[in-house]
């Protein structure tokens, strides 16, 4: 089986790299369709190596940068709890087909599903929870976005700061064409404004699973030199963002356009089609045909199924804050030993 992927991360990775991006298509018209899981979340794949890690060596990776096309045979998938993008293959090779997408386009391959970094705010995931995770990757757009170094660690000290749907984050940075940068010029690079990143959740590390910044990506009309402005699009939230892109995006449906939809489904129209007809994007369309269609039997299973999911969060919050105790009883015991 042969898939291709627009290439979004090529990170470091146990002395390898570390290779992904987003399923697409090829069409024969040059453009390229997006796919996408059913609750209408962009598709990952991550190719990994046999190793122990799964790293790609670096000699076969060094030559996949963000946006390249890249074409992988004889795919197989293998999946390893959250780690679901996984497959492996029998070779890795670039398409020739130049892509330098805008804003507008990056915002269609964004999560559009989590509001919180792998289901939470914290820069780990304890081992235990980790069955609880279905992906490791995804790309956001955030707000108040600097890269620093933080001289006082001896390891990871370059970082990223942002804000993702009213949370502010710290993780560490391993894409290595934007360290190579942002060493060269701090100053051009601490404010990022703008930008889209690609974020991952490691491997596990003495019980726990790190959130890392595995991406700096650039849309073809960033500026470095442009500083946000308050009226900045770049500034906007998420929901702002969308208003743009679609005229009726979080518009409350009318009971016209519900009937039209259902005539439209019938009549065989793709999602793209849908969301140039009502103006919202995929994600508002799946969610109403979801809707309009449901039994409302399943209608209330599913209600019971989000209680479900808010009892497990309250749960992973808890033994989160026991996890958190443990580990600074452990660091104090450290501190009074030394």
């Amino acid at each position: 089986m042969e898939k291709h992927f627009i290439c979004l991360a090529n990170s470091y990775k146990h002395g390898g790299r570390c290779v992904a991006g987003i399923e697409v298509v090829p069409q024969s018209n040059g453009s390229l369709d997006i796919v996408r899981h059913g609750d209408g979340r962009p598709r990952w794949i991550r190719p990994v190596s046999m190793s122990a890690n799964g790293e790609i060596p670096n000699h076969l990776a060094e030559s996949f940068k963000i946006f390249s096309l890249v074409k992988l045979t004889d795919v197989e998938p293998c999946p390893d709890k959250a780690h679901s993008e996984d497959v492996h293959c029998s070779r890795m090779e670039i398409c020739p087909l130049e892509l330098s997408p805008t804003k507008a386009f990056l915002d269609q391959l964004i999560d559009t599903r989590h509001q919180a970094v792998f289901y939470y705010r914290g820069k780990a995931i304890p081992a235990t929870m980790i069955d609880r995770l279905d992906y490791s990757l995804m790309l956001i757009h955030p707000e108040n976005v600097s890269a620093y170094c933080d001289e006082e660690r001896e390891s990871s000290k370059y970082r990223m700061k942002f804000t993702y749907f009213g949370a502010n984050y710290d993780f560490p940075i391993t894409d290595p064409v934007f360290l190579e940068q942002f060493k060269n010029n701090p100053e051009i690079y601490s404010d990022l404004n703008g930008v889209y990143l690609v974020l991952s959740l490691g491997l596990e590390f003495e019980g726990f699973h790190f959130k890392l910044v595995a991406a700096v990506v650039f849309p073809k009309d960033w500026d470095a030199t442009e500083k946000a402005q308050p009226d900045d699009e770049i500034d906007l939230s998420y929901m702002e963002r969308q208003k743009l892109l679609y005229h009726n995006a979080y518009a409350k449906w009318t009971p016209e356009e519900d009937s039209e939809l259902l005539e439209l489904l019938g009549k065989n129209l793709s999602i793209k089609e849908l969301t140039k007809r009502f103006e919202r994007n995929e994600g508002a369309i799946r969610s109403r045909i979801k809707k309009l269609t449901m039994d409302p039997k399943e209608n209330e299973k599913e209600f019971e199924s989000d209680e479900e999911k808010l009892a497990h969060l309250i749960e992973m919050k808890n033994e989160i804050e026991r996890q958190i105790e443990i580990l600074r009883e452990k660091i104090n015991l450290k501190r009074s030993i030394q």
